[in-house]
């Protein structure tokens, strides 16, 4: 009777090992789908913790406490290693968008010097303009004058023909 004992107690420890492993790619795998946000189980969003993770795969949380010490020593990684990775994101976004502020300032200095030079040449344009606009006057003023005088001459012309005639 011993050796069917002796057989059972291997076979039942074989069981037992193919039982850890088991639930061991479980509760890694429903690590991971946590990790990526593809939960089965629970929301999309859940805090990864030795619940959340245990739930997702379908354990119970004292198991994963009692024989799985390697998954929660991945799930205490995990959350602290989050908000390190938040920081250093942030601190990057952060100077990125410092970078472009620059650049973007940068811009609008170049910008407000190019409308201070445009606003120059306008005034000055303005200016000629007024000069060229008084000219004209002046010139229609003088054609005017000239007309009428044509006029008076073609007038006295048409009269002293008509004397002469």
């Amino acid at each position: 009777m011993s050796v069917i004992a002796e057989a059972t107690q291997k076979a039942l420890a074989a069981q037992k090992r193919q039982s850890v492993k088991n639930t061991r790619l479980k509760l890694e795998l429903a690590l991971h789908r946590l990790a990526h946000g593809t939960p089965h189980v629970v929301k999309k969003g859940t805090k990864i913790s030795a619940s959340s993770v245990a739930k997702e795969a379908g354990v119970d949380r004292a198991t994963l406490y009692r024989f799985h010490e390697p998954v929660l020593s991945a799930i205490r990684s995990i959350n602290d290693s989050a908000p390190k990775a938040l920081l250093k994101e942030s601190r990057s976004e952060l100077a990125q968008t410092n970078t472009k502020m620059k650049e973007y300032r940068r811009l609008v200095e170049d910008a407000q010097e190019e409308v201070t030079a445009l606003a120059r040449i306008n005034y000055r344009l303005e200016a000629r303009i007024s000069e060229l606009e008084e000219l004209i006057r002046v010139r229609d003023e003088r054609i005017t004058d000239l007309q009428k005088q044509l006029n008076e001459r073609k007038m006295k012309s048409n009269v002293a023909r008509i004397r002469d005639s």
